[in-house]
Formats: C-alpha cells, structure tokens, sequence
C-alpha cells in the first residue's frame, strides 16, 4: 500500500489496520471504545461513529457510519458492510 493512504499493520485480532485508524484508536482526547469486530465508536458532531480497522477517510473508505445512538450506527455500519 502506499503512503498517500496509509501503512496496514497487522491488529492484535488477526485484522489489518490503518495508521488512520490506529492513531484514532490511540488519541485521548478521542474518548472512543471498542466495538464488534475491532471497530472503533466515538462522538464526532453530536452523532456517534463507527469506524472499521481499514479505516482512512470519509472520502476513501467505505468502512464508517454515523448514527444518533451507538446502536444505531452500528446497525448503519452493518448494513454499509454488506
């Protein structure tokens, strides 16, 4: 992969994650949590979401969801993944 989208590592879990998404999982001030799957849940703008471990950008990646509960971005995240 090349750095314009980020360095896959190997997750402790047997899946590959993004340098996006491992610095988020990372960040303090983030206050996240883990979700099914490695799946990181946080609040951005009021809503909670869901990011996967291939997590890059909005712009790139399909592996995110936005929700007004925590249940309901993931049930939105669920159903982006199939």
């Amino acid at each position: 992969m090349d750095g314009k989208t980020g360095t896959r590592r190997k997750a402790k879990i047997g899946q590959t994650m993004t340098a996006e998404f491992e610095a988020l999982a990372c960040d303090p001030d983030l206050e996240s949590s883990r979700g099914p799957g490695g799946t990181l849940i946080f609040v951005d703008g009021g809503q909670y979401c869901v990011i996967g471990t291939e997590f890059v950008s909005t712009e790139e990646s399909d592996c995110y969801a936005f929700g007004s509960t925590k249940e309901e971005a993931l049930a939105n995240y669920a159903l982006r993944r199939q």
